[in-house]
C-alpha cells in the first residue's frame, strides 16, 4: 500500500517506493505492482499520470483524477513553473552550491523509443543544487585513502530524462546506488558497509499552483522515510533531518 501525501477531488499524491515502476513497461514484464494502479485503488477511480519518476527514485508522485486537471497540470510542467526538490547523496565533496546548465541529448530505449529521432540535438537542461552536509570516512575506496560524500538538495529547472543523475555524473559526483550512471566501486562500498542497495535520489517536495483552485499554492512533502533517516544518521547527518522534513535548508 502506498502512503498518501495529499488528496482532494482533483489530485492525489503518493510516496512512491524505490524500485516500483510508475506504470507497466517492457523494462520488466514480470512486475505486477505499479504506482498508477496502486494509487488508483486508493482513489477508487482511474488516474491520469502527470509526471514520472525513474524506477529507482522514490518520493512525491502526483496523479490527476480527471482530464481537465491533467491538461492544466501539463501546462504548468511545460511552463516549468513547478518547483521540485530532491535529496541525493553524491561521491566526493561538491561546492556549497551550484548550477548545472548543460544541455542533454535524449537517451532512447531500444524498444520504447524505437521511433524517436536519434539525431535530435541536445536539449536545454538546468539543475540547481545546495550542499547540506559532507562527510569523510577513513576507508579507502578505489585509488583514494578516504571516502568522501556530499548530501545535496537538487532543484531541476527542466525535466530531461535522468537529468539529475546525468548532471552529477558529468561533474564526477556520481550519485550513490546508481547502477546506470554511478560508480560501481562506491555502490559496492555502500552495500558492504551500510547494506544500502537503493539509488540515493528521493523526491522530497513539489510546489505548484492548484490547477482547479485559484490562488492556492500546494506544497506536497514526502520527507525522508525510515531507511533514509537511518542512512543519514550513520553518515553523521542527524542535524539536517528535521530541516529536510520542514523544507528549511538554511540552517
Amino acid at each position: 500500500m502506498l502512503d498518501v501525501l495529499y488528496e482532494d477531488e482533483h489530485l492525489i499524491a503518493v510516496d512512491k517506493p524505490a524500485g516500483m515502476l510508475v506504470h507497466p513497461s517492457w523494462l520488466d514484464k514480470q512486475a505486477d505492482q505499479f504506482a498508477v494502479s496502486e494509487a488508483a485503488k486508493i482513489a477508487g477511480q482511474k488516474l491520469h499520470t502527470l509526471h514520472r519518476l525513474d524506477r529507482p527514485t522514490s518520493g512525491v508522485l502526483l496523479f490527476g483524477k480527471h482530464p481537465e486537471v491533467a491538461r492544466r497540470m501539463q501546462t504548468q510542467f511545460l511552463d516549468q513553473s513547478i518547483q521540485k526538490e530532491y535529496i541525493c547523496i553524491a561521491r566526493g565533496w561538491t561546492k556549497n552550491e551550484g548550477v548545472f546548465d548543460q544541455p542533454l541529448k535524449e537517451q532512447h530505449d531500444k524498444i520504447a523509443d524505437k521511433f524517436a529521432d536519434p539525431d535530435k540535438p541536445p536539449q536545454p537542461a538546468v539543475t540547481e543544487y545546495l550542499k547540506l552536509g559532507h562527510t569523510e570516512l577513513a576507508i579507502p575506496v578505489s585509488k583514494y585513502p578516504k571516502a568522501r560524500y556530499s548530501l545535496l538538495l537538487a532543484r531541476p529547472k527542466t525535466g530531461r530524462k535522468h537529468q539529475i543523475r546525468r548532471h552529477f555524473r558529468k561533474a564526477s559526483h556520481h550519485l550513490l546506488g546508481d547502477t546506470r550512471f554511478g560508480d560501481g566501486r562506491h555502490n559496492k562500498f555502500f552495500i558492504q558497509n551500510f547494506d544500502w542497495r537503493e539509488l540515493c535520489l528521493r523526491s522530497v517536495s513539489m510546489t505548484f499552483s492548484h490547477p482547479m483552485v485559484s490562488d492556492q499554492t500546494l506544497v506536497i512533502r514526502s520527507g525522508l522515510n525510515s531507511t533514509w533517516q537511518q542512512l543519514l544518521e550513520q553518515l553523521g547527518w542527524q542535524s539536517v533531518l528535521d530541516r529536510i522534513d520542514k523544507g528549511d535548508y538554511q540552517g
